[in-house]
């Protein structure tokens, strides 16, 4: 009887338990509510959100439209199991939260919102709650440049990786604007090394990003970090440019890259030229091109600067025509309570005025009216000392398409230059392949070397040659050689040790930056700074492994603490053809 009872109770419970499971987990199934929301998988919330992003446009979106994209992404990394889909969602978290930030420092630049007490040019926007949005990126930044294993996503990975460098830039000033600068600059040209056809696998404000993209990313990078003279060289560069089949016309496809040229141009005080580069938009609709209501906002604050440089009262009815043009837009730049752009382009010294026409004439080939100015800017003329700094390896650059002579003084100029740290990444890079064109065309036999320095433009070739974008020093390890002590007191005093240093390599990483292309052979010399004396004879041949090529040689052994040597390398390609790059490297 009690046996009987334990069953009755047993299969009591078991029933009570099946229909309290019943009610709560298959009781709405109708709706399909809970079932639905159990289901999700963190690959359907990658999709979702990557969807949503995708499908923002430029001209109609909110701070919380990203701040919604951004939870939704999250959902996905914290259930993520697969590697591919962790990869993913951090990498978008860190281009969802960049956007964030971009969002959030233009609105306070349009609306106004500066610390107080900064008289122009020298406004200070009040980042507070754009730096706790980057600093949330960086988060999940770190947690990439650790843990990132996809492959396939690496050029991806590296302009993302630009974009959050850029805006960063942003928000710090002096050495620290520099750090990020080199940073963005950095991770765009890998973009580019890493696929030199570059199509993203997700799309920026309805658009898929290309090669194109990046380099008008890099040239604006450049412009806002105070590096106009390289950003102006990016946008000129002549396979870059826009081919206009006749006077006036310009392909919708060509919006972006004038638009860029544009904002340039006003970085650089050119506000004339400025002016008739965007004018164009004044009859473009913002459904061929959907930044042009950020285009107009420039040429506002152009028309601004020219009023007050030239003191003509027209450029005062332009600046009020574009402002109520904006205002028929009903785009983000639309209301009259916003201060206008004028403040984005300060206006420069009388010697960075003289400096950037010297780079407009030296981009258009004016080699030698650009030299001219370039020399009268060495030692006179208040400019800027970045602007001083780069006017002399612009003339130095001169003097070699001119092939005219370069002096000794010249060379010991520019030697100095190697040790100052007021020059960016990019100058520096100038700055060594001046140095290894002049010491390839001086020391190396006749027909030794089929390079042709006179056509290598620096700006081509860091986008259609072989180049190297880091250096690292790998010391050979320690190895103890042990010998007998030749006079012992005692038969028990043992030997004693010396230590002898294994061969050293310097690691390149290269990229061929061409389609279908590879590096075929490298080879490096090595000059020592500032005596321009080459270390032993010869070059060193260089490996490839791992995609990065190894210069192994017992001459980088006896590379001295702190001091700067020029690494010269020469490159050849699948077509036969060769190139030199000059690398500076500092020995710690």
């Amino acid at each position: 009887m009690i046996q009987i009872s334990k069953r009755i109770v047993a299969l009591l419970a078991f029933v009570i338990l099946s229909g309290f499971l019943a009610l709560n987990l298959g009781g709405c199934s109708a709706g399909g509510g809970q079932t639905t929301l159990l289901s999700i998988t963190p690959e359907q919330y990658l999709a979702s959100a990557k969807e949503q992003l995708e499908t923002i446009e430029e001209r109609d979106y909110e701070v919380r439209d990203l701040e919604e994209i951004i939870r939704v992404l999250e959902n996905a990394e914290k259930d993520a199991k697969k590697t591919e889909t962790i990869d993913r969602s951090r990498m978008y978290l860190v281009l969802a939260n960049s956007l964030l930030a971009r969002k959030k420092y233009k609105d306070l630049t349009v609306k106004g919102d500066y610390v107080s007490n900064n008289p122009e040019p020298f406004y200070v926007v009040n980042t507070k709650d754009v730096k706790e949005t980057l600093r949330t990126a960086n988060k999940w930044l770190r947690m990439c440049n650790s843990q990132f294993k996809t492959a396939s996503l690496a050029a991806d990975m590296n302009y993302v990786r630009g974009i959050y460098y850029m805006q960063k830039m942003l928000t710090v000033h002096d050495r620290e604007r520099k750090e990020y600068l080199n940073e963005a600059v950095s991770a765009f040209r890998k973009c580019l090394g890493q696929a030199p056809d570059y199509k993203s696998e997700f799309r920026i404000f309805t658009k898929v990003q290309t090669n194109r993209e990046v380099r008008l990313k890099l040239a604006e990078a450049l412009a806002f970090g105070g590096q106009q003279a390289d950003a102006y060289g990016i946008i000129s560069e002549f396979t870059f440019k826009p081919i206009i089949p006749f006077a006036g016309a310009t392909d919708s496809s060509d919006y972006a890259w004038h638009h860029t040229k544009g904002f340039v141009l006003a970085t650089m005080g050119m506000y004339k030229e400025a002016a008739e580069t965007l004018e164009r938009f004044k009859i473009v609709s913002p459904t061929d091109y959907m930044q042009v209501d950020e285009a107009l906002y420039f040429l506002r604050g152009v028309y601004e600067r020219l009023a007050e440089v030239t003191k003509d009262k027209k450029y005062e009815l332009e600046a009020e025509l574009v402002a109520s043009m904006l205002e028929k837009l009903e785009g983000p730049f639309s209301s009259e309570s916003y201060v206008t752009s004028a403040h984005l382009f300060p206006r420069p010294m009388f010697g960075d005025v003289k400096f950037f026409e010297g780079v407009i004439k030296f981009y258009n080939k004016n080699f030698e009216e650009a030299r001219k100015i370039f020399e009268s800017l060495s030692k006179r003329g208040a400019m800027s000392r970045a602007n001083r700094s780069a006017a002399l390896l612009f003339e130095a650059e001169c003097l070699f398409y001119t092939n005219a002579a370069i002096t000794d003084d010249m060379i010991e100029n520019l030697i100095n230059l190697a040790g100052k740290n007021d020059l960016s990444s990019m100058q520096l890079e100038r700055l060594a392949s001046l140095l290894a064109g002049y010491v390839m065309n001086k020391d190396l036999e006749e027909n030794k070397s089929l390079v042709r320095h006179e056509s290598q433009q620096f700006i081509r070739n860091i986008f259609s040659a072989p180049t190297a974008l880091s250096v690292r020093l790998k010391k050979g390890e320690l190895k103890r050689v042990s010998k007998e002590l030749k006079d012992r007191k005692k038969p028990d005093d043992g030997v004693a040790e010396d230590a002898e240093r294994e061969i050293s390599s310097l690691i390149v990483e290269a990229y061929v930056n061409k389609p279908d292309d590879w590096i075929t052979s490298a080879s490096a010399y090595i000059v020592e700074l500032p005596e321009m004396a080459h270390l032993g004879k010869g070059r060193i041949v260089g490996r490839e492994e791992s995609g990065e090529w190894e210069f192994k040689d017992e001459r980088i052994n006896s590379f001295r603490r702190n001091n700067q040597y020029l690494i010269i390398i020469e490159y050849d390609n699948s077509d036969s053809e060769k190139s030199i790059q000059g690398i500076l490297f500092k020995s710690t």
